[in-house]
């Protein structure tokens, strides 16, 4: 072991499931699943809907007779609302612990080392608090290494007898635990790799574990090598609790149906160009470039495919909603061209800048001023919804929104959805 570390994964089951379910009890129970962008593939689904077979990842229409037999509950993914919701539990657990890292919208690494505590009956504590004040159900895996945890979190994912809590902290036998954990489920381990490992005969985690340093390090890079040696016990991943000043920023969709006209996707265009903007505002920073991309079904095999992208760099780096869409709009124009069916498209802001560290230009006076309005803008989108408030180029049509027939409300970020019971 390193200096007897002490780590725990706090995952939450079947999130956006979960999510739906806090406001709608008549959902326990009951198979149901969420779908992704544009209605199209099941990312999130209950153990009643895992136990009737369906996968995650499937397309819908592939298991619409499984969903109409057994009259499944199917919702359009409600991103407003599984991100607050999401805040919500990892405040909790902030508040638990001294250092935090969260990993994804539903996933917290937590590091528990020298706290003077039994590390089951805390995790046991924390999952309580976290059900009682969200109505979220999680999983705590506890382990020496984040990769343990992870390995810890499964097994209390799969066993209810565990009450959602297990700890291989002095587990005396952690090789009979990793022998039953096939190599695809172990973090880092993704299914190309995966599928290379069986193919070398390593299918489960104690035998990924005894392989040689140099064998490894050959086959998975020097962060596979890291991975195998936290499997052995010893910590070399530590708690990131400041995240990675990101390298850019996307805003991206499959377009509701095909577009052929180019107002249409200027109107998309110009929403993506928004959207990341505030992004990108909240977070502090300014972009000094944009790229813009379109392209048409590579799975139309009626059409002919075309795809197409362009760049522009900032004569000054920003964060004005206005400037960045204008510029946006200028990109797509130059790549459209007439006669093909257009399914999808993006915006990404790159060349980040903290906000007053920027390189000095002509226009720095001026872009003091607006980040004001930009803010206010803001706080109204948040409060009364996303699109209270557009620019006049987002609003010409709405034929390229995606399907999301089956979404819910933002029930915690707008007053006018709150609940009332």
């Amino acid at each position: 072991m390193n200096d007897n570390k002490v780590f725990a994964l706090i995952d939450c089951n079947a999130f956006y499931v979960s999510c739906e379910r806090v406001f709608n009890p008549k959902l326990n129970h009951r198979p149901v699943v969420a779908l992704s962008n544009n209605d199209g593939c099941i990312i999130a689904r209950s153990k009643e809907a895992k136990a009737l077979g369906i996968k995650m990842g499937v397309p819908l229409f592939k298991v619409k007779d499984i969903v109409e037999k057994e009259k499944v509950i199917v919702f359009s993914s409600n991103y407003t609302l599984y991100a607050d919701m999401s805040r919500r539990v990892m405040n909790i657990i902030s508040e638990f612990a001294p250092s935090i890292e969260v990993y994804s919208i539903d996933e917290a690494f937590i590091d528990l080392t020298g706290i003077k505590l039994n590390y089951e009956d805390y995790a046991k504590s924390l999952r309580a608090t976290i059900l009682k004040y969200t109505g979220i159900p999680v999983s705590i895996g506890i382990g020496s290494t984040k990769t343990l945890s992870k390995v810890a979190n499964h097994i209390a994912k799969d066993d209810e007898k565990l009450a959602g809590v297990c700890s291989l902290i002095n587990f005396k036998d952690i090789d009979n635990v990793l022998e039953k954990t096939e190599v695809g489920e172990v973090w880092g381990v993704g299914r190309r790799l995966s599928e290379k490992l069986i193919r070398q005969g390593i299918n489960n985690a104690k035998l990924l574990k005894y392989c040689d340093d140099r064998w490894i390090r050959k086959m998975m890079s020097i962060n596979g090598l890291k991975t195998v040696t936290e499997l052995r016990g010893t910590s070399c991943l530590p708690i990131q609790e400041i995240s990675v000043t990101r390298k850019s920023c996307c805003t991206t969709r499959t377009f509701g149906r095909p577009l052929l006209d180019l107002k249409d996707i200027e109107q998309a265009t110009a929403t993506f160009a928004r959207r990341a903007t505030e992004r990108i505002r909240s977070e502090g920073l300014v972009a000094s470039s944009i790229s813009v991309f379109l392209r048409t079904s590579p799975f139309d095999r009626g059409n002919r495919y075309y795809s197409n992208s362009s760049s522009i760099t900032l004569s000054y780096p920003t964060c004005d909603t206005i400037c960045i869409i204008n510029n946006a709009l200028i990109i797509v124009r130059k790549i459209f061209k007439q006669g093909y069916k257009y399914k999808k498209g993006g915006v990404l802001l790159s060349g980040f800048y903290n906000q007053g560290e920027e390189p000095p230009n002509l226009f720095t006076n001026t872009q003091k001023e607006l980040p004001n309005l930009m803010l206010t803008i803001d706080n109204i989108n948040q409060r009364y919804g996303s699109d209270t408030i557009q620019i006049a180029s987002e609003c010409h049509t709405t034929k390229w929104k995606q399907k999301r027939k089956n979404c819910t409300q933002s029930y915690t970020t707008q007053i006018d959805k709150l609940l009332l019971v």
